[in-house]
């Protein structure tokens, strides 16, 4: 079933957004509805139609929030450190997204394929990695599929510093190789999908609009179909 989210439900998904991105966590639910100006029952009748709408990830059973894109609320595969505070990120993407989001310089920390190897980008507000990297992005999962298992998802979505790296990733641990992308290709793409996330109100883009930003990055064909 597909939710239409209301502007009250946007109202408070911005505002939640705004907190972590303040606080490096996530707000309390009381705090929350106080920046929102209604009360706790209220917010969590929105937070549930959020999750419903893949638009937050709430842990199982509760409205305490698990993820709110970029940011993660538990230990993710990146870590963000800006000159203000940390971040969690469940993948580069993510990664990258936060510091588009903030606008500020960032320094990601992550590993390769999610194994014993570091990978460490500077990430410049505005610019993307400086010095350029020759590393790539891979992504196991296809849009389409991303929010039937969202943290699976993610960690599937994994830097290397070559293709030939991702093929034998791919293999060594029965996964399916995805698309491929370059450093440089995935900062302009999650600068474009996360970069107003804190500077404007949130709205949840429509299924037509994330094509048209996927198609406007050159990411088409079946992998890039969201249905």
């Amino acid at each position: 079933m597909t939710i239409t989210l209301t502007a009250d439900d946007e109202q408070v998904r911005s505002a939640l957004t705004r907190a972590i991105a303040e606080l490096g966590h996530a707000p309390t639910l009381d705090a929350l509805a106080e920046a929102v100006g209604r009360d706790v029952p209220t917010v969590e009748t929105h937070l549930r139609r959020l999750a419903d709408a893949h638009a937050v990830l709430l842990h199982p059973g509760t409205t305490r929030p698990w993820a709110v894109h970029p940011f993660a609320l538990a230990p993710g595969s990146c870590w963000v450190r800006t000159a203000g505070r940390g971040y969690w990120a469940n993948c580069l993407y993510c990664a990258f997204g936060i510091a588009a989001a903030l606008d500020c310089d960032a320094v990601v920390t992550t590993r390769y394929g999610g194994e014993d190897e570091v990978a460490r980008y500077d990430v410049r507000r505005g610019t993307g990695v400086v010095p350029p990297s020759s590393d790539v992005f891979h992504l196991s999962t296809p849009p389409a599929r991303w929010w039937d298992n969202v943290i699976f998802a993610c960690s599937s979505f994994q830097p290397f510093r070559s293709e030939a790296d991702v093929d034998r990733w791919c293999r060594d641990h029965a996964l399916p190789r995805g698309a491929i992308m370059s450093l440089g290709a995935l900062w302009a793409f999650a600068r474009d999908w996360y970069g107003s996330y804190l500077s404007t109100p949130w709205r949840k883009r429509s299924p037509a609009e994330a094509q048209a930003l996927f198609t406007r990055h050159g990411l088409i064909g079946p992998f890039w179909r969201i249905t």
